[in-house]
């Protein structure tokens, strides 16, 4: 970042960059102008109805700092012409856009700025609910956000890949420390060894547990939820453990956000994004005030963190765990009930898991990454290893958070299930990804919408987590 800067200066303060993704189309339309502020970065989207030619070039040198996006093939319309109005007087990095017809079939967008900026424009094609989009990601030259700049910083070294693995490692120590506090020690150290040895696989949706004494067969009165996560519950007899001295640091992760609404209630139209936020941030704040524990969110804000940002914020705070939070939905009404998810490293999930990663993982598409930046941490590069131990602590951890929502709501399945989530792909930070309940459901789409089943929520993943690691406090 630092070496696109210097060039930008050397050259005299001008960038000019073209981008010509498809063949020009004159005459598209504005479809609609959005703009998404917050102290990360502010998003500006343009969705128009056929493929455009841009092209853009920042002024470094000007006062304020300006950028300024050339529009081949699209007229000047009232609906572009609200972009001016979108930006309000409080947004961080924007202090005035203006519009103009270049020249016929050009318009030029000139944005001056309040402090110096990394602008990223680029454009999607059409996923989810929306056409074309020209998006402007306004990123600060030096990040506010600390776990922002942490991974600035790391992106910007020479070897991505060994700062990675010594980041890998050292999420390892401090899994094992995390055992250790919990008095997981021999529980976890027998699925290690059995995986190890090939006679024990971490547990499929579509199978009981290995080792669980069962029976294989019970009437469906019996199939309580406390039962059937029995088997994850420590001995009563657990090693005296020294007072942590660590503190725990939990990364919560309100999914979806900005551009991707996520999943919308059928009856009241609710918005998946909303409700998760406010359930992470009741969290957040409930977990704070344990002494020892601190709670941080990916997003804090109506604002789109890609789904691989998400995992580099984890372990940029060196995150003891991470839990993403969301709201299921359901091609039926008649689906209701909480869900926890942990990774699907190998055998096979069913399809309606399978559907339910995708379209989780889909997200980035909707919410708009910009494909055009390589991936410059490598993280993928480790998506291949073999996770074995954060999955195995996943399931532990995760099945604590089940049990403590069979307690506040009715389970979608009485069990940890398996999927292949992206945003759970941290080597190195046992991660789970809870299904609060269901927007597709009327009843449960009432609930969610209120603070106070949102705070259930909140202090049953809370609980969880905190009986996962050996802490005696309780929320709620």
């Amino acid at each position: 970042m630092n070496t696109r800067r210097s060039f930008l200066e050397g050259a005299g303060g001008a960038l000019l960059l073209s981008f010509v993704p498809w063949s020009p189309a004159y005459g598209a339309q504005v479809v609609d102008v959005r703009v998404w502020p917050a102290e990360e970065y502010t998003r500006i989207t343009i969705e128009h109805d056929a493929p455009m030619k841009f092209k853009y070039f920042v002024l470094r040198n000007s006062d304020p700092v300006r950028l300024a996006v050339d529009i081949d093939g699209l007229l000047l319309t009232d609906k572009l012409k609200q972009i001016i109005q979108k930006v309000k007087p409080n947004d961080p990095y924007i202090s005035r856009i203006r519009v103009g017809q270049n020249r016929p079939n050009v318009v030029r967008i000139s944005i001056d700025f309040k402090t110096d900026v990394d602008p990223q424009v680029f454009s999607l094609k059409p996923a989810g609910q929306y056409r074309y989009r020209l998006v402007f990601d306004i990123y600060p030259a030096t990040q506010k956000d600390p776990l922002m700049a942490i991974i600035q910083k790391e992106e910007s070294e020479p070897d991505a890949i060994k700062s990675l693995l010594a980041q890998v490692a050292e999420g390892q120590k401090r899994m094992e420390e995390n055992r250790a506090d919990s008095g997981e020690v021999d529980q976890l150290g027998q699925i290690l060894a059995g995986i190890a040895d090939g006679s024990l696989a971490p547990m499929r949706p579509d199978e009981e547990p290995k080792g669980s004494s069962k029976p294989a067969q019970k009437k469906p009165a019996q199939k309580k939820p406390e039962t059937q996560l029995a088997q994850t519950k420590p001995s009563k007899t657990k090693p005296a453990r020294s007072p942590r001295v660590r503190t725990l640091v939990i990364m919560i992760d309100p999914g979806h956000g900005g551009e991707d609404p996520g999943a919308i209630g059928r009856r009241h139209r609710t918005r998946e994004k909303d409700v998760v936020l406010a359930v992470a941030r009741i969290l957040r704040q409930e977990l704070n005030e344990i002494e020892g524990v601190k709670a941080l969110l990916t997003r804090d804000g109506d604002y789109f963190v890609p789904l691989q940002r998400r995992v580099q914020k984890a372990r940029a705070a060196k995150a003891d765990f991470f839990v993403s939070i969301h709201a299921d939905a359901w091609v039926k009404p008649t689906a209701r009930g909480s869900s926890l998810y942990v990774l699907n490293t190998r055998g096979q999930v069913s399809t309606a898991n399978r559907w339910l990663a995708r379209k989780q993982n889909d997200a980035d598409l909707i919410g708009g990454v910009n494909l055009s930046n390589k991936d410059k941490q490598i993280a993928r590069i480790l998506m291949d290893m073999s996770m074995t131990s954060q999955v195995s602590d996943s399931m532990v951890y995760g099945a604590r958070i089940l049990n403590e929502l069979s307690r506040i709501n009715q389970l979608h399945r009485g069990k940890v299930e398996q999927a292949n989530f992206a945003v759970l792909k941290a080597p190195d930070i046992p991660s789970v990804l809870v299904e609060t309940a269901f927007l597709s459901h009327p009843e449960e789409e009432k609930k969610l919408r209120t603070r106070a089943f949102q705070r259930k929520l909140a202090c049953a993943i809370g609980n969880g987590i905190l009986k996962g690691f050996g802490h005696k406090s309780r929320l709620g």
